[in-house]
C-alpha cells in the first residue's frame, strides 16, 4: 500500500507540475492547447520519467526476480508432467544425501547433550590382544585420587539385570556409574533424585522403563524392589530427554538402550572389575598433557606397588570421536554415495531441460525481440529450475523424513547415535543450500544453451525446433555422464555385496538357524559359591536336553585372555601365549555345530582335558601334532582334541586361537552361556526354551534369547546398515542412469522421424532403423562405462576399510558390474529402437 500511494502521489505531481506549467504558459499569451503542448515538451517524457523514479524507489531486481518465479510458476503449472517428473527425480537424489547428513550431523557433528562436551575424554589402557582400551577399577580410583588434568571423573560398566515389577520380572539393560558420572552428564532426576557415591543396592530409572514397568506411579519412587535377586531401591527417575552417550564395548556386538542405572559393584569386586572411564579435562588443558600426566602416574603406581609394567598402554582421546568409532569412513562414503545420486538426477533434469529448450527456442526469441535482455531471459530460466529444485527440496525433505525413521526402526543401533537422528535447522539448512546448488548445477547448462543459440533463425516461419548436431552431443554426454557415476556406486556396492557374502560362508555342518543361544547371570547371594551354581546348571541342561525338538545342548564360559607359560619344551623356551579360553560342558561344542577335526571330544570326566581349534594348535605347536601335548590355561592340560576354525561369535572376523577345558575347571561364575541345538524352527522353540529355564529359579535373569544365525546378523549390524544404503543408492542410480540413456535415445528418435521414414520408404528394413538405434547408443554406454571403470579403480581404495576379505579392486566385482549396466543400458534402448523401427513413411515424411 506504502508503494501504491507513493506511485499516486507521483503522477499526481507530475500531473501539478505540468498544469501550472500551461498556466504560467496561458498568462504569457499562448492558446490554452499551445501551452499545454509546450509544457509536456518542457518537461519531457512522462513514462520515462516515472520509470527512472520508480527504479530509484524500489528494488528492481527483487520485483524481477518476483515476476521471473511467478512466470516461471505458470509455466510448469502448464506442463505438469514435465515439473512431476523432474522434481521426483531431484526429490530422491537429494532426499536420500539429506538422510545421509542428517545421521552424519547427529554422530559426528551434533556436541553430545552434556555440559563442556568439547572438554570430554574417554580414557583407558589398549590391549593389543584384545584390540580395546580397558581399565581396571583400581586403576580408576588412582587415576582419580591423584590425576590433577581433570575436572572429575567417572566410571562406568554394562549389566544386564532382572528387576521386580509388581508384576513379574523385566530384564533390563543396566550400567553401574560411580565417581562425578551425575555431575559429568549434567543429569537431574524428574522424580525422586540420583543415588550419591557412596549408596549401595539403588537405582535410577531410565523415563521410558520407568513408563513401561511401573505406569509412571511417581509413590513406586523410593520403594524396595529385587534386582538380580538382591534387595534394592528407587532413587529417582531421569526425564525423558536424558540419553547414554558413552562407549560400551562390552555391548558392541548386540547394543540395547540403557534402562537403569545402579551403584557400582562391591568394593570386593571392583580390585577385578574391568571398568570404562571418562573425563572432563580442565579448562586450558590438552590432551597431550593430560595423556603425559597420566602414563607418568601410571609408572610410578606401577614402580610403587613393584609390579612389572604392564603390556597396555595408556590413551586418551575425544569422547565423541570415541564414541562415533569407525562409523565415521563409513558415514563419509554413504555421503559420498548420496551425492553421487544426486550428481545423477540433476543430469537427468539438465537432460530433460535440454530438451524442453530446444521446444522454447521460438518462445525465447519472441520475449528478446520484445525487448527482453539475455540476462534477463537466462534469469528467468534460473528461476524455473530454482522452483523445481525447491519443489524436489521439500520432496526430498518427505523421503529424508520416511528413510531415517524407517533406518533407526530397522537397525537403531548399527551406529552410535542414530536413534537421534531427526530433520532439524541445520538439516534444513543443509537441504535448502543443496536444492539451490543443485538448481544451478541443471539449470545452467539449458540456460547457457539458449544464451548461445540465434534467436533470429528460431523466429524464421517453418524453423525446426532443434539444436542440432550440437545438442545432441550435449544430452549423449550427460548420458555417458550418468552411466559413469552410477557405475562407481555399483561397484561399492557389489564389494560389499562380496564381503557380506565372504562373512555369511559357513564351515561344513555349522547350521547356526537351528542353534539357539541364551545367558543366565548369576544373582542373590544364593549362588556365589560354585556348588550352588553347578547344581543350577546341571538342573538346567536336564531339563533342557530333555526337551521336545532338542538334540544337544551345553554351557560355556569365556576367560577373556590368560596367560600359557607352559607351552611344549621343544618349542620356544619360556615362550608365553595370551589365548582364549572356553570353559565348556560336553555338550556345548556339539551343540554350536563344531567339527572334529582329530582326537576326541572333551569328556564329563576330564579333570585336566583341553580341545584346541585349529588356530590355537597351529599358534602352540606349529607343524607339530598337538595330540598329547601338554599346555598351562592356566592349570596343566592335555589336548585331546583339534576343532575346526568357526566363526560363531563375530561374522567379520577370523576365529581367534581358542581352547576349550572342562566345565568343571572353572571358579565361580558371574554368569554363562547357553547353547541349544534343536531338531527344527530353533525360532518357534526359543519361548518355551526361555520359559523352561525361568521356571528353574524366576530370580536369576535369563536374556539375550535368540537363534545363532540371528546374534551373528546383529554382529555385523554396522556393515549391514552401509550394505543396506549403498545398496539402495547404486539401484537408484542404475535406475536414473537406465530412464537417462532412455530418454536421450527417446528424443532422437522423436527429432529424427522424418529422415527415418525417408530411410524406410527407400527401402530400409526396419530391423536395420533398429539396429541404427542400438549402434546409435553403443559409443554412449562404451564411454561412460569405461570412465566409470576408471573412477571406480581410484575411488574404491577409500573403502577397503569397509570390505572382508575381498580386494578394492576385485576384477570379478568390476567386470560383473560393467556387463550389467551394458545390459541395462541396451534395456534402456529398447523401447526408442521399437519405436523408430515402427514409424510409419508415409506419416513421417509429412512430420515438421
Amino acid at each position: 500500500m506504502t508503494r501504491r500511494r507513493a506511485l499516486g502521489g507521483l503522477e499526481e505531481d507530475i500531473r501539478d507540475h505540468i498544469e501550472r506549467e500551461t498556466q504560467d504558459n496561458i498568462e504569457r499569451g499562448m492558446t490554452p492547447a499551445e501551452a499545454r503542448h509546450a509544457a509536456l515538451r518542457k518537461f519531457g517524457n512522462v513514462t520515462r520519467a516515472m520509470e527512472e523514479t520508480r527504479d530509484v524507489w524500489r528494488w528492481i531486481w527483487l520485483e524481477q526476480l518476483l515476476q521471473d518465479l511467478g512466470y516461471s510458476l505458470r509455466s510448469l503449472r502448464r506442463n505438469p508432467r514435465f515439473a512431476a517428473v523432474a522434481a521426483l527425480t531431484l526429490a530422491l537424489g537429494i532426499g536420500m544425501t539429506t538422510a545421509v547428513f542428517s545421521v552424519i550431523d547427529t554422530v559426528l557433528l551434533k556436541p553430545l547433550a552434556y555440559p563442556n562436551p568439547e572438554r570430554l575424554v574417554w580414557m583407558g589402557e589398549y590391549d593389543p590382544n584384545l584390540q580395546r582400551d580397558i581399565a581396571m577399577f583400581q586403576d580408576f580410583s588412582d587415576w582419580r585420587k591423584q590425576a590433577r588434568s581433570y575436572d572429575g571423573m567417572a566410571a562406568y560398566g554394562y549389566r544386564q539385570a532382572v528387576i521386580g515389577t509388581g508384576q513379574g520380572s523385566s530384564d533390563v539393560t543396566a550400567v553401574y556409574v560411580a565417581g562425578d558420572f551425575w555431575r559429568i552428564t549434567g543429569a537431574r532426576a524428574t522424580v525422586g533424585r540420583l543415588f550419591g557415591e557412596e549408596e549401595a543396592d539403588c537405582v535410577v530409572l531410565s523415563w521410558d522403563l520407568f513408563q513401561r514397568e511401573f505406569g509412571g506411579d511417581a509413590r513406586r519412587v523410593g520403594q524396595p524392589l529385587v534386582m538380580n535377586g538382591r534387595p534394592a531401591r528407587i532413587a529417582g527417575v531421569l526425564p525423558r530427554s536424558f540419553r547414554f552417550q558413552f562407549p560400551m564395548w562390552w555391548t558392541a556386538a548386540h547394543p540395547q538402550p540403557v534402562e537403569a542405572y545402579i551403584s557400582p559393584p562391591p568394593p570386593a569386586e571392583r580390585m577385578v572389575q574391568f571398568t570404562q572411564v571418562v573425563a572432563p579435562l580442565k579448562p586450558g588443558i590438552r590432551i597431550e598433557q593430560a595423556q603425559a600426566e597420566l602414563e607418568s602416574l601410571e609408572k610410578h603406581l606401577v614402580e610403587e606397588a613393584g609390579r612389572e609394567p604392564p603390556i597396555p598402554k595408556v590413551r586418551i582421546g575425544p569422547l565423541q570421536e570415541k564414541l562415533a568409532g569407525g562409523s565415521r569412513r563409513a558415514l563419509m562414503v554413504l555421503l559420498a554415495a548420496g551425492g553421487f545420486v544426486l550428481l545423477i538426477a540433476a543430469v537427468n533434469v539438465a537432460n530433460l531441460l535440454l530438451a524442453r529448450a530446444t521446444v522454447r527456442r521460438k518462445e525465447v526469441a519472441i520475449r528478446a525481440a520484445l525487448g527482453a535482455g539475455r540476462m534477463r531471459v537466462m534469469g528467468q530460466l534460473l528461476a524455473e529450475s530454482v522452483l523445481l529444485a525447491l519443489a524436489g527440496g521439500a520432496a526430498g525433505l518427505l523421503l529424508a523424513r520416511w528413510a531415517i525413521a524407517s533406518l533407526v526402526r530397522i537397525s537403531p543401533f548399527a551406529i552410535p547415535r542414530l536413534a537421534e537422528a531427526a530433520i532439524d535447522t541445520r538439516v534444513l539448512a543443509f537441504t535448502l543450500g543443496i536444492s539451490l546448488l543443485t538448481a544451478i548445477l541443471f539449470g545452467a547448462g539449458p540456460a547457457f544453451s539458449l544464451w548461445r543459440a540465434n534467436l533470429h533463425d528460431a523466429l524464421k516461419d517453418g524453423a525446426r525446433s532443434s539444436p542440432g548436431l550440437a545438442g545432441q552431443r550435449t544430452r549423449q554426454m550427460l548420458a555417458a555422464v550418468e552411466l559413469s557415476l552410477a557405475i562407481v556406486l555399483l561397484t561399492g556396492a557389489g564389494l560389499m555385496l562380496k564381503s557380506f557374502a565372504r562373512m555369511n560362508e559357513h564351515a561344513p555342518g555349522f547350521v547356526p538357524e537351528k542353534v539357539i543361544v541364551m545367558k543366565v547371570r548369576f544373582a542373590g547371594p544364593q549362588y556365589e559359591e560354585k556348588p550352588a551354581q553347578q547344581a543350577y546348571l546341571r538342573e538346567l541342561l536336564r531339563r533342557v536336553e530333555s526337551a521336545p525338538g532338542v538334540l544337544s545342548a551345553g554351557v560355556s564360559t569365556w576367560f577373556l585372555f590368560d596367560d600359557a607359560p607352559a607351552f611344549p619344551a621343544d618349542t620356544t623356551p619360556g615362550q608365553t601365549h595370551l589365548i582364549r579360553v572356553n570353559a565348556a560342558s560336553p555338550g556345548y561344542l556339539k551343540a554350536l555345530g563344531m567339527t572334529l577335526v582329530k582326537g576326541r571330544w572333551l569328556r564329563a570326566s576330564d579333570s585336566a582335558g583341553a580341545m584346541l581349534n585349529e588356530s590355537m594348535a597351529r599358534q602352540a605347536f606349529g607343524a607339530m601334532d598337538p595330540l598329547g601335548r601338554q599346555l598351562s590355561i592356566p592349570q596343566p592340560a592335555t589336548v585331546v582334541g583339534v576343532l575346526a576354525d568357526v566363526k560363531y561369535s563375530k561374522l567379520d572376523a577370523a576365529a581367534a586361537p581358542e581352547a576349550s577345558v572342562g566345565f568343571e575347571q572353572v571358579p565361580p561364575l558371574n554368569g554363562t552361556e547357553i547353547a541349544v541345538r534343536t531338531a527344527g524352527s530353533a525360532a518357534a522353540l526359543a519361548p518355551a526354551l526361555r520359559k523352561l529355564v525361568t521356571d528353574i529359579d524366576p530370580s536369576q535373569p535369563v536374556y539375550d534369547v535368540k537363534t545363532l544365525d540371528r546374534a551373528l546378523a546383529e554382529s555385523i549390524a554396522p556393515r549391514r546398515f552401509n550394505l543396506f544404503l549403498l545398496g539402495v543408492f547404486a539401484v537408484s542410480a542404475l535406475v536414473l542412469a537406465a530412464v537417462g540413456i532412455y530418454g536421450v535415445m527417446a528424443y532422437s528418435v522423436a527429432e529424427r522421424t522424418r529422415e527415418i521414414g525417408v530411410r524406410i520408404a527407400l527401402g530400409a528394413r526396419r530391423g536395420q532403423v533398429a539396429t541404427m538405434v542400438v549402434r546409435e547408443a553403443l559409443p554412449i554406454a562404451a564411454a561412460g562405462i569405461a570412465a566409470g571403470l576408471a573412477a571406480t579403480w581410484a575411488l574404491t581404495r577409500l573403502m577397503a576399510t569397509l570390505l572382508y576379505d575381498v580386494q578394492a579392486t576385485d576384477p570379478g566385482t568390476f567386470l560383473t558390474v560393467a556387463i550389467l549396466l551394458g545390459i541395462t543400458a541396451l534395456a534402456a534402448c529398447a523401447a526408442p529402437a521399437l519405436r523408430a523401427a515402427s514409424i510409419d513413411p508415409t506419416v513421417a515424411l509429412r512430420y515438421e
